[in-house]
């Protein structure tokens, strides 16, 4: 291939290149919740279910003491009311219903005054 051809050849690759640039689709939506973006409008925090995510729903957990042998202390294991459902067993932030508390269960974010909402979420 004598260098004209080369030189026409790959201009012609370049500019078809920078064609399909154009076309492809944006990669960042303004307008898309930043909360639940795995699924959207599913509450992240117990995945849709509407169960407390750190009893799984059943209003208390089992915790652990530490284990210290240096001085003799030994794992002791207890049953405590769940302080962030406050044995309710329903998730704080959705309040049972599964859906996303920033976006509501659209998917989408008009308010992107999150503090507040987050304020009023965790009540």
């Amino acid at each position: 291939m004598n260098r004209r051809n080369f030189l026409a050849a790959s201009a012609a690759v370049a500019l078809a290149s920078c064609a399909r640039m154009d076309k492809r689709a944006a990669r960042y939506d303004e307008h898309q919740c930043p909360f639940c973006t795995q699924k959207a409008g599913v509450c992240s925090y117990c995945g849709g279910s509407g169960k407390c995510g750190f009893c799984h729903g059943k209003g208390k957990r089992k915790t652990v003491s530490p284990n210290v042998p240096e001085e003799n202390i030994k794992p002791g294991f207890y049953e405590e009311q769940c302080p962030y459902c406050k044995g309710s067993g329903v998730c704080r932030y959705c309040h049972g219903n599964g859906k996303c508390w920033a976006c509501k269960g659209t998917g989408k974010v008009d308010n992107w005054d999150f503090y507040e909402q987050y304020k009023q979420a965790a009540k």
